[in-house]
């Protein structure tokens, strides 16, 4: 008896140290079907990326507008002006007791982005099960400093040549202002 308890216990025992086993892997984070796997990556430190995404009547026109559209998501992250109005309104009527209010609030707001890109380029396309395309667009980071820069310098160029515009029309003005006629007696 002590041996079939010994070996019960042995069996037992091997099957236990074989269901531990190693522990189960991570679960992989959802991935939806319909996007592509780089999507939720981040550029490397020298790079700027913009995602665009479309889904028309046409591969060749969806491409095309989801570049269009991941260019602007560049643009957006370098330049936007933002135009903002917060309307906020309460009205209070009645007698004590008996009163009545209106409350509003309004928020509206237009992002407007004017940037030219000049070497921002597509680097992946991606065809989704649904007919998406996809396409990642990347910009170097000197790029965009470079034309920051030269929009700068070229507001300073036009800025530099309105105030000499302006110091000329002064100096007409002056100079309107002390010449006089000379009298001539007959």
């Amino acid at each position: 008896m002590k041996k079939c308890y010994f070996l019960f216990l042995v069996v037992a025992l091997a099957a236990l140290v074989g269901c531990a086993g190693a522990p189960p892997a991570p679960a992989a984070p959802y991935q939806d079907p319909n996007s592509p796997e780089w999507l939720n990556d981040f550029p490397p430190e020298d790079l700027l990326w913009g995602v665009g995404i479309a889904k028309q009547s046409s591969d060749a026109l969806s491409m095309s507008t989801a570049e269009a559209r991941g260019r602007t998501a560049l643009a957006r992250q370098l330049s936007t002006k933002v135009e903002a109005m917060l309307t906020d309104y309460l009205r209070d009527a009645g007698t004590v007791g008996n009163q009545t209010a209106l409350a509003l609030q309004e928020d509206v707001s237009r992002q407007i982005t004017s940037l030219q890109l000049n070497g921002a380029r597509p680097t992946k396309r991606w065809k989704a099960p649904d007919g998406s395309w996809w396409i990642l667009v990347e910009y170097k980071l000197s790029d965009a400093k470079s034309a920051l820069t030269n929009v700068i310098d070229s507001e300073g160029a036009r800025f530099a040549e309105f105030k000499a515009e302006d110091a000329l029309k002064m100096l007409d003005a002056q100079l309107a202002k002390s010449e006089k006629p000379l009298k001539v007696d007959n």
